[in-house]
């Protein structure tokens, strides 16, 4: 089948890198016909694609780096129709610039949603300085990714004789997603503007396993079960399962079962992490879980199709 036709696939894949550098994370070569053949050869239909976070500080060169990236991308899914959609970039240092870019990205752009960081410059994403931005994006019920990047705010936990094997996606990564689902909660984001569809990366990195944690705070002297009901009226399981989850990275039997103990089958989507992995490895270790037929098909694509309504047949 052509690189260029529409799949018959069913599959689609949110969780797919475009990296306006030309290059791979190990360095090599980066080519979109490179991800249409891994499509192709693994069935999967279409792949929302995102270029990463803006985390530059100067209001005029990050508003450039937004636009450049977000337009930049949408040729790749103008010149490759059906197989391509966009979680566009905000420079979310500059609010303004945010706000602008967000109505490029959907009015003009047709992303499907934006892609953030889960903090810039360890500001996480439930701070009042973003309190706007979340409000717009709440407005016009936005999907909203969440992919970490750039290591962690705290490098002093981080392993005094570090070395390069032992980088930012093996601990800061999880960790990091788990810190700004916090912060959403307790600055009330996922409560107060419900419009916004969140998608966590990576099965919500460690914040599964946290949530008997937090939720035996209500014990706790220095919060106890007022403080604990005001940030979580229905529990912290249920705020927990409002949310969306891709799963590459947490396709391992055990996580993945976690997953379905804790959300509703619509609410996890199929992701394979390319070019960082190929998309074979989280094919293979997606057909190997035991899933009923009904549940693999919503969490291969039907989920993703409802969550964006464009990609519906």
């Amino acid at each position: 089948m052509s690189g260029s036709g529409r799949s018959t696939a069913q599959v689609i894949d949110v969780h797919h890198h475009f990296e306006p550098t030309g290059k791979n994370v190990d360095g090599t070569s980066w080519a979109i016909e490179s991800a249409i053949e891994q499509m192709d050869r693994n069935a999967v239909r279409a792949a929302i694609g995102y270029s990463g976070p803006v985390f530059d500080r100067d209001a005029r060169t990050g508003r450039t780096q937004a636009r450049t990236m977000n337009e930049w991308s949408t040729a790749i899914c103008a010149a490759h129709p059906g197989r391509f959609g966009l979680f566009a970039s905000l420079p979310m240092n500059d609010v303004a610039g945010s706000l602008s870019e967000i109505a490029y990205a959907f009015d003009v752009l047709n992303a499907d949603g934006i892609g953030l960081a889960p903090h810039y410059d360890g500001v996480y994403l439930g701070e009042a300085r973003f309190r706007p931005i979340f409000e717009e994006l709440h407005r016009r019920n936005a999907v909203v990714y969440v992919h970490p990047s750039g290591g962690s705010s705290c490098p002093a936990a981080r392993p005094a004789a570090q070395d390069e094997l032992i980088s930012a996606p093996w601990i800061d990564f999880p960790t990091d997603t788990a810190r700004t689902i916090l912060s959403l909660w307790a600055t009330g984001v996922t409560r107060e503007l419900p419009g916004i569809r969140f998608l966590f990366c990576h099965g919500g990195g460690v914040m599964p396993i946290l949530l008997g944690r937090i939720a035996g705070f209500s014990e706790w002297a220095t919060v106890g079960p007022e403080r604990l009901e005001a940030l979580f009226p229905g529990g912290v399981y249920a705020e927990f399962a409002k949310l969306y989850f891709e799963c590459a990275q947490a396709y391992a039997p055990e996580t993945f079962a976690m997953l379905r103990t804790l959300l509703p089958a619509t609410h996890l989507l199929y992701g394979s992490d390319f070019s960082y992995f190929k998309i074979a490895h989280s094919v293979k270790q997606f057909a190997s879980l035991a899933l009923p037929d009904d549940e693999r098909r919503m969490i291969a694509g039907e989920n993703a199709a409802t969550l964006l309504p464009r990609w519906k047949r």
